[in-house]
């Protein structure tokens, strides 16, 4: 989300600017949300002006005929804590505002007349109710223009105003409305939040309301729901549209532009379709046509209203057409045109004036620098591409920021016969993006599964949010490119710089749902897997075929997905040894040789389907006579027709193109065992995932959670954080945080000098440990800060010598604490990315940290399972499970941490890191003995509605 740089807020006190960016209303068509700022003033006096009588006595609570004096300078009050104000604005025209202001007492809400536009006609009943209690409250008031009713605007402003006041530490909304004002009321009861409505019982005509503005499971429901909604809406003149125009077809055959239309027409495009140049303007007088169909000078020239331009020209000339589609009302565009802000900060700013434009007038944008749209449904039959393509109608939709990749893909899709819904090539994704498809794809009937090809994100925290959403009703399979850039930076923490991006990438994926695959074919193979096939109820998988050496191959490959070699059964056992030729190996892997016939193939195969321990099958197969690949395939088809578990096929060689172009596809064949083991595995990882409730544990109590609220903003206002210090808390104050949420740590005392360390060594009891307190300080061992195990007076003065020996201007003091029980050395750590939001790891901690690397990451907050999965998922778990006689390690204890630190990290956007390690995991629990945790007062970065830049 952009923060704004423009002039400061009308009256400005020191705040956190709001969040700026566009909102897609329910027509469609887009808003530009921000504060208010002076520069607004004139704009605000006319947007008040041309309202209505009616609007301005609902607002007002008086026919008001000018906005004036005294009530205009107290609109212009903003300083986003007591008062914030934001606007919706469209073609540089205010079209909306939202104004919420605190007041000290919610039951008095004295001034009518800087009131909001509300009203129904509920019971009439005491007010006090609604507003006897005394929590922070904002008085909440919008207006919106007389032409845009309907659209959502005010639902909109409400949930900017939500956003900021939760920021400021408002946690209820208050409203004096009129009581015929029924349509403003419905934004209130729609908006999800628990809004109680009551009719003053001195005034009829005045209605109260009175809501919390708690992030709840409705609101964020009802969020959800209206943008999905608009997110169809504005997608569906760019992928379903009636009619199109060209801009920039030219006779030349060669141009994008021609290419364009000749697709269009190639693969029958059922809308209205209008070639667009200016050259027809100027052509002596006779009809320029191409294609035989008529050229029009312009795009404010072509009969009739035009749902998608595509737009071709050079990208000097783009923004200039785009202010004529603007001005043709002219529902979305498609720019193909490169020359943006791939090329750098001259094409950047290009982009920045194109995007300008679109907001302004509510259009949406795919691209620039793209390769166009497809969609394959019979009602459409859109190919707007500019260079040649076979595109089968399928289930599979994909999006792509590369032409190239996209280009790869559907070519492999037309060779494997796979078919796609729809075809997105965004480029540059100045505004349409991935959120926006995945909502829209959600919605379309023809889409069964996604398929997304990423090399960058524009908002992650909102990805996930609706990805998680879609993932529940339809598979997504991603590629996320630019692995290499991970872990770059130098870390201040463990946590730190083991929380590097492309894992942080993976974090996202598993909590959303998203399976991710590493290239093109893989992404292809596995989402059209995901359409044909059944998901595994589990993970026991059977190998069935006639290629011994390709079988072996596949069971290492199936191991290495965390997959397993399914016992069969007796029975099952018995019926292959009735059917298989000579020679057959009838355990798992189930050689049936090279003699095999495609019927004992056929009949294999519904033996292991039909074993109650098999959840997956991969069938082998190398083709010995050409008869024989034919029938192979047909009983394969067969086979997947009637499956009740998935089964993936694998071919030594590729059938023959004769072959495959008779077959109805409905094979899934994998390349190589790899891939087959990699399609097995993520189908059922997610099975896995879409059996796991999708809920949050929060053990740590409201009590215990204000107590660590006060203790942070003690530390930031005296000093315990040091910002010199990169913010990092002293330590006794970390370890009573990590203390108050409930995870057992060896209390440090701070001392300043040997003879504080003697004392603190006598009041704790002998054996302690001693550590330089420097919180700054990320390998205190290789330091030599740290000394333990030491057993008396004389012990802890020669430790506190050498520290400061070998600290020398380092030295800031130390700790002594209590030794620990022995256990297994854990890490556990939160680490609050500024994209992606609050993550955190648990891993092998100690000093083997950093060079085994063995962490698992999710994104907070999560349940008790999820905990328990990431600690299984590691490869030190062994050591937590009792590794060779040693004892088992408290796992119940250690997963129970790491959701109380996922539930810290969630709660306490402040904490940029918290490092626990080592986190001594022992049999009866665990223990905490080196805590390191860093705030920072940045405003976190809300996860909202509005479209970034």
């Amino acid at each position: 989300m952009r923060q704004s740089n423009d002039q400061t807020t009308a009256t400005q006190a020191t705040a956190t600017p709001i969040p700026e960016g566009d909102a897609v209303l329910s027509d469609g068509s887009t808003v530009h949300i921000r504060s208010l700022v002076s520069a607004d003033r004139e704009r605000l006096v006319a947007f008040f002006d041309s309202l209505s009588p009616e609007t301005r006595r609902r607002r007002f609570f008086s026919p008001l005929a000018h906005l004036e004096g005294p009530l205009l300078d107290r609109l212009l009050e903003v300083d986003n804590d007591r008062s914030i104000v934001i606007i919706a604005e469209r073609d540089r025209e205010i079209v909306g505002v939202g104004r919420a202001s605190r007041t000290a007492d919610p039951a008095a809400i004295a001034n009518p007349a800087d009131t909001p536009e509300t009203a129904d006609t509920p019971e009439t009943v005491d007010p006090a109710a609604a507003t006897a209690d005394a929590t922070p409250t904002a008085e909440v008031a919008f207006t919106v223009d007389d032409g845009l009713h309907g659209l959502g605007i005010a639902t909109l402003l409400l949930e900017a105003l939500v956003s900021r006041a939760r920021l400021v530490g408002i946690v209820k909304f208050v409203a004096v409305t009129q009581s015929d004002n029924h349509e403003m009321m419905r934004v209130f009861r729609s908006s999800g939040y628990d809004a109680s409505m009551h009719r003053d019982p001195e005034d009829p005509a005045i209605t109260l309301v009175s809501f919390p503005i708690a992030d709840d499971e409705h609101s964020r429901d009802a969020q959800r729901q209206r943008e999905r909604r608009a997110a169809r809406a504005s997608l569906q003149p760019l992928l379903r549209p009636r009619s199109i125009a060209v801009i920039g077809a030219s006779v030349n055959g060669n141009s994008p532009g021609r290419q364009i239309v000749h697709e269009l027409l190639a693969h029958g495009f059922t809308g209205t379709l209008s070639p667009v140049n200016p050259a027809a303007a100027n052509s002596d007088g006779a009809p320029l046509t191409i294609e035989s169909i008529a050229v029009a000078p312009s795009v404010g020239d072509v009969t009739g209203p035009v749902d998608l331009a595509i737009i071709a020209v050079p990208a000097m000339a783009v923004v200039d057409v785009a202010e004529q589609c603007a001005a043709a009302g002219v529902h979305g565009i498609l720019v193909v045109s490169a020359g943006f802000a791939e090329i750098g900060p001259a094409g950047r700013l290009r982009q920045d004036e194109l995007l300008a434009v679109v907001r302004r007038s509510g259009m949406r944008l795919i691209g620039p620098n793209c390769l166009g749209v497809v969609t394959t449904d019979e009602a459409v039959r859109m190919q707007a591409v500019f260079t040649e393509l076979v595109i089968v109608r399928g289930g599979i939709a994909l999006m792509s920021q590369s032409g190239a990749v996209a280009i790869a893909i559907a070519s492999m899709a037309a060779q494997e016969r796979i078919g796609l819904s729809s075809f997105v090539s965004v480029g540059n994704k100045a505004d349409v993006s991935g959120n926006d498809l995945l909502d829209y794809w959600d919605q379309d009937d023809s889409t069964r599964v996604i398929a997304l090809y990423l090399e960058s994100f524009g908002n992650p925290r909102k990805f996930a949010r609706i990805a998680r959403d879609v993932s529940r009703r339809k598979p997504i399979v991603a590629i996320k490119a630019a692995r290499s850039k991970a872990g770059a930076r130098a870390a201040a923490s463990h946590t730190g710089a083991l929380t590097a991006e492309d894992a942080t990438v993976d974090a996202l994926f598993a909590q959303a749902g998203v399976l991710r695959v590493d290239d093109p074919r893989e992404l292809l193979t596995l989402a059209y897997a995901l359409e044909r096939l059944p998901l595994p109820s589990g993970r026991r998988v059977a190998i069935v075929g006639n290629a011994g050496g390709l079988a072996i191959l596949t069971a290492d490959a199936l191991a290495s997905e965390g997959l397993v070699l399914a016992d069969l059964q007796p029975a099952t056992n018995r019926r292959l040894a009735a059917l298989a030729p000579p020679n057959a190996s009838l355990k798992n892997p189930v050689d049936l040789t090279a003699t095999a016939t495609s019927e004992q193939l056929r009949a294999a195969l519904e033996s292991v389907l039909d074993d109650p321990g098999v959840d997956a099958i991969v069938a082998v197969y190398v083709t010995i006579h050409g008869d024989e690949e034919r029938r192979t395939l047909d009983m394969l088809e067969q086979t997947n027709r009637t499956a009740t578990k998935p089964v993936v096929s694998m071919f030594a060689s590729p059938p023959a193109e004769a072959v495959l172009a008779a077959c109805s596809g409905a094979v899934v064949r994998a390349a190589t065992p790899r891939e087959a083991a990699l399609i097995v595995g993520r189908m059922a990882a997610r099975a896995e995932w879409l059996a796991r409730p999708d809920t949050v544990d929060q053990p740590i109590g409201d009590d215990a959670l204000t107590c660590i609220r006060r203790l942070m903003d003690h530390a930031l206002s005296n000093g315990r954080a040091n910002p010199h210090d990169g913010g990092w808390l002293a330590p006794t104050v970390a370890f009573e945080i990590l203390a108050l949420a409930g995870i057992a740590v060896a209390m440090p005392i701070e001392v300043g000098d040997a003879d504080e360390a003697l004392d603190a060594a006598a009041s704790i009891g002998f054996p302690v440990s001693l550590k330089a307190a420097n919180p700054s300080l990320v390998h205190r061992s290789d330091r030599g800060a740290v000394r333990i195990g030491l057993r008396d007076e004389y012990n802890v003065l020669c430790a506190y010598q050498a520290i400061e020996q070998a600290l020398r201007d380092d030295m800031h003091g130390a700790f002594v604490q209590p030794m620990a029980e022995a256990g297994v050395e854990m890490i556990l750590g939160i680490k609050n990315d500024p994209l992606f939001g609050p993550l955190v790891l648990v891993g092998s901690g100690g000093r083997n940290a950093e060079i085994w690397k063995d962490t698992a990451i999710h994104l907070a907050p999560f349940d008790r399972d999820t905990a328990s999965a990431m600690i299984h998922s590691l490869r030190s778990y062994r050591l937590l499970d009792g590794f060779r006689a040693a004892p088992v390690a408290d796992q119940a204890a250690l997963a129970d941490a790491v959701v109380r630190v996922g539930q810290l990290a969630a709660a306490f956007p402040e904490i940029a890191e918290l490092d626990a390690n080592p986190l001594i995991v022992h049999p009866s629990g665990l223990t905490a003995v080196d805590v390191k945790i860093r705030l920072t007062t940045t405003a976190p970065r809300p996860d909202s509605d509005l479209r970034m830049k």
